[in-house]
């Protein structure tokens, strides 16, 4: 199920993914630092030549249905709009070019 939302530069679409699907891209994608907290989730940990540049909730390994607000959440914390997102978990952006739009955003 897709979710469309008006924004100043147009229409903007998030789609819904189960959160093992988003899990599974992050961790096998990004392969952020994976560190276990004392909460539910663990934390990735992305970093760019040494240098943290941003932390992600990693959801959890279940086959629910994340909602449009936390994937927006995840999306932001990983410093992508809503179509890098979607090109994150359906495939056409892979790891290394996550890494070279990360780069250009911190340059």
């Amino acid at each position: 199920m897709e979710k469309n939302f008006e924004f100043a530069g147009g229409q903007v679409s998030i789609k819904e993914y189960p959160e093992k699907e988003i899990r599974n891209k992050i961790l096998s994608k990004i392969k952020p630092v994976v560190r276990k907290g004392r909460s539910k989730h663990d934390k990735g940990y992305i970093y760019v030549d040494g240098k943290l540049e941003t932390k992600v909730k990693i959801p959890n390994n279940h086959g629910k249905i994340m909602k449009e607000s936390k994937s927006r959440y995840i999306a932001a914390a990983l410093k992508l709009n809503d179509d890098e997102f979607n090109n994150l978990i359906d495939c056409p952006l892979t790891g290394p070019q996550y890494y070279d739009c990360l780069k250009s955003r911190i340059a």
